[in-house]
């Protein structure tokens, strides 16, 4: 139970949620998503989550992440049912906090259901990191239930699953929401998208992608030389891209640039060898054997990943023998 409100609601068993909502209006229904109005539902996502984030924290470190969407399904199918109906403490949790705020701040049913529909997003948009509780380790983290030592292992866990997966430093620090998602906002804003505000991480470094394939090809040379380690997988992209329409030439002018510039570009050597593989195994071999050579010199790879990239290689080079 919360701490908070301990059983504040439940001990009489014939409250319900929907008691503390406000009728819908016309206006109201017209609302499809809370999507680009975060700021002004923010009070409610927020209390939310944070009830999630914290029964997890400090109640039950081994539910996962299908137990908050199976409690955020059943109490938005039956939150107009008494606060008894409810079986789970992590629901009873929910439902609790976000009555200690309906008291003084409520809000329609239609805005709450759209409230939960958008957390569930939130809790779906971190699927795809392969944990099971990757969406309440992230929630914790950000909302500052972590102390010190956790944060710094889970930012640790972060950046080890982004290098793994060949995601940049950019791609992690805007997983872990540490304030350089801006220079993404920026690139993306600076030629002509709208609404970033509403974008998850994914689709912003999508959106990101088509914007940069649509620039000029001098910029897009320009950006990358100034930019190549951070966004890496831009270098790729553009190489990937080159490669298809057989612009070879202007490929090996780009590695020659940024060669010049960044000698230790691991994954640059990897996305050369790549797109040589099938046209000259030979070449392909060098690049391969390059990032070899590189991997030693860069500090910030565990060695876990290391040796998993190590072992990638070796592989890679042997099939080209």
């Amino acid at each position: 139970m919360s701490p908070d409100t301990g059983n504040k609601f439940t001990e009489g068993g014939d409250d319900s949620l929907s008691r503390y909502l406000k009728p819908d209006t016309p206006e109201i229904k017209e609302i499809k998503s809370l999507q680009g109005n975060e700021y002004e539902y923010s009070v409610y996502l927020g209390t939310i989550e944070y009830s999630i984030a914290r029964y997890f924290y400090e109640n039950d470190l081994k539910i996962r992440d299908k137990d908050a969407v199976a409690a955020l399904n059943n109490i938005k199918k039956n939150y107009d049912k008494e606060i008894s109906f409810f079986k789970q403490d992590l629901e009873i949790e929910i439902i609790e906090d976000l009555i200690e705020l309906l008291e003084e701040e409520p809000i329609s049913h239609h805005e709450f259901k759209l409230a939960i529909d958008y957390v569930l997003e939130v809790i779906d948009n971190r699927s795809w990191m392969e944990d099971e509780q990757a969406y309440l380790k992230w929630a914790a983290y950000v909302m500052g239930l972590f102390t010190g030592k956790e944060s710094e292992e889970y930012e640790n866990s972060v950046r080890k699953f982004a290098a793994r997966m060949g995601l940049s430093s950019k791609h992690a620090d805007l997983m872990l929401m540490k304030g350089d998602e801006e220079d993404y906002f920026e690139f993306v804003e600076s030629y002509g998208a709208e609404g970033t505000d509403e974008l998850t991480e994914e689709e912003l470094v999508a959106e990101m992608e088509t914007k940069f394939l649509s620039l000029p090809e001098d910029e897009k040379f320009d950006f990358l030389l100034e930019n190549g380690p951070e966004f890496y997988e831009l270098v790729g992209l553009y190489i990937s891209d080159l490669s298809e329409r057989g612009e070879f030439d202007k490929i090996q002018d780009l590695y020659e640039k940024l060669t010049e510039r960044y000698d230790d570009f691991l994954y640059l050597y990897v996305y050369m060898g790549g797109i040589y593989i099938e046209k000259d195994p030979f070449l392909a071999r060098s690049y391969f054997e390059k990032a070899l050579e590189t991997l030693d010199k860069l500090d910030e790879l565990s060695d876990s990943t290391r040796e998993a990239l190590r072992a990638k290689f070796l592989n890679l080079i042997d099939k080209l023998d």
